[in-house]
């Protein structure tokens, strides 16, 4: 066993000798094989080498199989059951599948298409569990390979290079006013626009200028924000005690029932593509590929 080399052993002369056991003919077992009866006799000749035995002895009515073939042939069956299940295509079942999905996004992507993708994934995979996350600071890529993150759902602009990603949606921004001096779809100025207070919403706090920003420094203008909040739920709960306008997704503005009017300005602004990322090891995979086609028939719907 010490001296057995795998790399030298053919698998098909396993096949053949499983063959030639059950039909105890080199005739039939060509026939089963849809070889040649040359060609499976030469097959013969290399297993008699391999095992160092005739394995099958010639009789007038057929070949029968010598002490060693006896003893080798339920585990050679067995070897080729194992071998058949191995190659056999894996297939998915969602409704029979215990597994956990791991998926990434932040505060805007849990409002307007985790939250349904959750609903549909428990109510099609009764056994799965899901985990929804925050985007990790760093190490992305990383945690996608070694599949600690399934899919990260983000803006394009923060996709992360040369993982497959596919677009879901893209969602335009709106402004909203708790002014209590605009009414919905009023029309404002830029020059109001950048005097009037405004709120961002940034996942970590910390940043004043966002898009926006962007479009204003383009047009050679820049807004007044005065408050950096990481959620939209805490940027409209703070909009109803306090004067401010807001740059939100479109997607946002419907699902709150916030009251706010909504305001239009000339400024180009910007939109958000919406994409879902991967680690290409499991773009083959059912399972993930069930996961991905589920999700975006959610963002279609």
């Amino acid at each position: 066993m010490a001296n057995l080399n795998i790399r030298n052993v053919d698998l098909n002369l396993l096949v053949a000798f499983d063959a030639l056991y059950k039909e105890r003919s080199v005739t039939r077992a060509a026939t089963r094989l849809s070889l040649t009866q040359p060609t499976v006799s030469g097959m013969l000749k290399r297993l008699r080498d391999s095992f160092d035995d005739d394995l099958f002895v010639r009789t007038s009515h057929g070949i029968v199989p010598t002490p060693r073939a006896d003893g080798i042939a339920s585990k050679v069956a067995d070897l080729l059951e194992e071998i058949g299940l191995l190659l056999a295509p894996y297939e998915f079942d969602p409704a029979r599948s215990a597994f956990t999905a791991r998926i990434c996004g932040s505060d805007y992507l849990q409002h307007t298409i985790l939250e349904r993708l959750t609903e549909e994934l428990l109510q099609t995979a009764p056994q799965a569990r899901i985990s929804i996350l925050p985007r990790p600071a760093e190490g992305v890529a990383r945690q996608l390979e070694s599949g600690e993150i399934d899919l990260i759902l983000s803006d394009r602009e923060l996709a992360v290079p040369d993982l497959p990603a596919r677009v879901l949606y893209k969602d335009d921004f709106v402004c909203l006013s708790s002014y209590p001096d605009f009414e919905n779809g009023a029309e404002i100025s830029l020059e109001r626009l950048c005097a009037l207070n405004h709120a961002f919403v940034d996942p970590t706090g910390g940043s004043f200028h966002g898009p926006i920003d962007d479009a204003l420094a383009t047009a050679g203008k820049e807004r007044n924000v005065v408050l950096a909040v990481p959620t939209f739920s805490m940027l409209l709960q703070l909009m109803k005690s306090r004067e401010l306008l807001a740059f939100v997704p479109g997607r946002i503005a419907d699902t709150f029932d916030h009251g706010f009017a909504r305001v239009w300005t000339s400024l180009d602004l910007p939109y958000l593509e919406i994409v879902a990322i991967w680690h290409p090891r499991m773009t083959r995979d059912p399972k993930h590929k069930w996961l991905r086609e589920t999700l975006v028939s959610v963002a279609r719907d």
